[in-house]
C-alpha cells in the first residue's frame, strides 16, 4: 500500500512517516498544497493522510485533485479543527475518516488499517503473487506450494515489496522498514543490497515467476519474470 502523507508539521510528519514505514507502508510526504497537488497528479497513491491547515491553502480544496485520480484512494483527515462543522465537510468531501489532533500513533494506524479493510477487502491471511505466497498468520512463503526457508530480514524484504507489488519502493523506506531501530548501527545500503541479492538467488532456484527487478537511481520493484 502506497499512502501520501500532507502535513506541514514536520516533527510530526516524520513521526508519521516513520511509524507507517515500520507497519510496511510505503510512505511519501508532501509539507505544502502545492507539493501536494504536484504529487497527486504525477503519482498513484492508495490512502491519502490529509491535513486540512496547509501552507499555501486548505486540504479541502484537495479533494478535486484526489477524486480525479484513477486509483480513487481513500482519505483520513487529520486536523487540529474538531468542529462539527469541519468533520461534516470533510466526509461530505468524500473522506474515508477523520481523525482531531493530538493522537496516538496506535490510533492512526488503526483508522487506516480500517480504511484499507473497507476499501481492499481481503478473504484469506495470505498474499499471492503468482505462485508466490507469504502466509500472514505463520510468515511462511511458499512458491509452488512448496515452503521456501528465509532469514527474518529476508522475510521483511519480501512482505515489503508484496504489499508494494509493481510499485518501486526507494532503498531508503526498504531501509527503514527493514532495520527500524538498527539502521544508524550497521551500513543500512550494503546490508539491503546483500539481502537483495541472497533473496533473488533462493527466488530463482525454486522456479519463481516474480524477480525482485532493480530501478536504478530509484530502488526496486517486485515483478513478473521475464520469459515466464
Amino acid at each position: 500500500m502506497k499512502i501520501l502523507l500532507v502535513e506541514d508539521e514536520t516533527l510530526l510528519s516524520d513521526s508519521i512517516r516513520s511509524a507507517l514505514v515500520q507497519e510496511g507502508f510505503s510512505c511519501e510526504t508532501a509539507l505544502s498544497f502545492q507539493e501536494a497537488r504536484e504529487k497527486l497528479a504525477d503519482k498513484i497513491y492508495d490512502i491519502v493522510v490529509l491535513d486540512i491547515n496547509l501552507p499555501g491553502g486548505l486540504g479541502f480544496d484537495l479533494f478535486g485533485d484526489i477524486q480525479s485520480m484513477d486509483s480513487h484512494p481513500g482519505v483520513l483527515i487529520i486536523s487540529v479543527r474538531n468542529s462539527l462543522d469541519d468533520k461534516l465537510r470533510g466526509l461530505n468531501l468524500g473522506a474515508d475518516d477523520y481523525l482531531v489532533k493530538p493522537f496516538h500513533l496506535d490510533e492512526l494506524l488503526a483508522r487506516i488499517r480500517s480504511i484499507i479493510r473497507r476499501r481492499y477487502p481481503q478473504d484469506s491471511e495470505e498474499l499471492v503473487y503468482h505462485n508466490l505466497s507469504y502466509d500472514l498468520a505463520t510468515n511462511q512463503v511458499r512458491v509452488n506450494g512448496q515452503e521456501l526457508k528465509l532469514t527474518h530480514s529476508q522475510l521483511r524484504i519480501l512482505y515489503y515489496l508484496l504489499v508494494n507489488k509493481n510499485r518501486t519502493v526507494s532503498k531508503e523506506s526498504l531501509s527503514d522498514y527493514v532495520l527500524k531501530d538498527d539502521i544508524d548501527m550497521v551500513d543500512s545500503f550494503d546490508y539491503i543490497y546483500t539481502h537483495i541479492k541472497n533473496l533473488r538467488q533462493k527466488l530463482k532456484k525454486e522456479g519463481c515467476e516474480v524477480s525482485i527487478v532493480t530501478m536504478y537511481g530509484m530502488g526496486y520493484t517486485l515483478k513478473k519474470s521475464d520469459g515466464n
